[in-house]
This record gives structure tokens, C-alpha cells and sequence, in this order.
């Protein structure tokens, strides 16, 4: 084992380590998910807080692509692991040429995984979560929701004690920005909700509550 590893490149040496590490955070993964306690309210809070940054439309440091999170641990992990042991494999025979294939299977493996959590996230909202439970609630911005219904934005949400990420949209004459706050009014049709500016609708309680007084 120790002549086998000394006779490896450096570069292989190293892709063999990381490969190894994120292949092991996949098995644990893929347990959890199993025994399910991998959903997103048990499975390493990290996924949470980097999808909750990924504004890239709006400056931010994120990446969606296609609807899919592309930049969560899980896919980072993905890439990592199968991209680095394609990579070691490829580089007895071409070398340093073996990263262009590695990267290639790597950036696949990233947006098979997206899919299959998007496509778990529909399939668990498919069942008892009902949207329109969340009528009333405050939401946060995820993707900005275009003014006068132009078109449909995100908001992330709390429902039934979980966060859901669903479309928006709003009658409001001002687009609603990234990292707003908004109140949810009432819903469109099964997964899209109606918002105002939480700022809007505040002011207006406000204002009702005066003329009552």
C-alpha cells in the first residue's frame, strides 16, 4: 500500500484524498436519506444556508441555473467526488489532460443531484403541505417578483413548519427585491402565491387601525 501510494503524482495524491472524503460524506448522505433524516429539516443545516444565498440575479453569491440550486453542499460533493476520481482514473494514461473529462463528469453529477432534490422537494410538497396555509404569513424574497404580475418570482416561506420555496407574484405597481420582506395575501393556483411589500401592508394595518380609534 505505502510503494503503491509513493508512486503516485502529487496531483493524483491529492485528488485520491478528496475523492475518498466526499465519497464518505455521500454514503453518510445517502443514509440519512434512507433512515429519513435527510429531508431539509434534519440534513446538515450548511445546505440550508447556502441555498438561502443564492440571489446571482441580483448580485448575489449563489447559482441557479435552468430552476435547479446548483451551488448546495450536495452537488458541491457530487462534483468533487465523482469528478475526482474520474480524473485519478484518466490520469495514468493523459496526465494533466484527465481535468477536462473530471470537470465535465463532475459539473454532470452537480445537476443530476439538483434535479433529484428538486424532484424529492416536489414530491414532498405533493403530499400534506397545503400552500395555502401560508395566506397571511411573511415571506422572504428569493428570486425578484416582477411588478403587476409581468411575471412570477420566489419567495421562501414557512408552512406547516417548513420552509418552502414557491412562486410569487404581486399587483404591487414596484418590483419586489431580493432579501424583502412580504406578506402573503392569497394564492394563485396550487404552488403560486400573491404578495405585497411587507413595508405596504403594515402601514396600511396601521392606517386601519387609526380610522377604528
Amino acid at each position: 500500500m505505502t510503494k503503491w501510494w509513493n508512486e503516485l503524482h502529487n496531483f493524483q495524491q491529492v485528488l485520491f484524498v478528496i475523492a475518498c472524503a466526499a465519497t464518505l460524506f455521500m454514503i453518510v448522505q445517502i443514509i440519512l436519506l434512507a433512515i429519513g433524516s435527510g429531508d431539509n429539516d434534519a440534513t446538515f443545516d450548511a445546505d440550508t444556508s447556502i441555498d438561502d444565498v443564492d440571489t446571482i440575479n441580483d448580485g448575489g453569491v449563489g447559482l441557479t441555473i435552468f430552476g435547479l440550486r446548483i451551488l448546495t453542499v450536495r452537488s458541491i460533493i457530487a462534483f468533487l467526488a465523482v469528478g475526482s476520481w474520474l480524473t485519478f482514473a484518466l490520469f495514468y494514461s493523459i496526465k494533466f489532460w484527465a481535468l477536462i473529462p473530471g470537470v465535465a463528469a463532475g459539473v454532470a453529477a452537480a445537476f443530476a443531484i439538483a434535479l433529484f432534490i428538486k424532484a424529492m422537494d416536489k414530491l414532498q410538497g405533493s403530499g400534506n403541505l397545503k400552500i395555502e396555509n401560508a395566506v397571511g404569513k411573511t415571506a422572504d424574497v428569493y428570486l425578484t417578483v416582477p411588478a403587476s404580475r409581468a411575471g412570477s418570482g420566489k419567495v421562501n416561506v414557512y408552512v406547516q413548519e417548513r420552509l418552502v420555496e414557491t412562486e410569487a407574484v404581486t399587483d404591487h405597481a414596484s418590483p419586489i427585491k431580493t432579501g424583502e420582506k412580504v406578506r402573503i395575501v392569497g394564492t394563485l393556483n396550487e404552488g403560486t402565491l400573491i404578495v405585497e411589500p411587507y413595508a405596504v401592508t403594515a402601514t396600511d394595518s396601521a392606517s386601519v387601525k387609526k380610522e377604528e380609534e
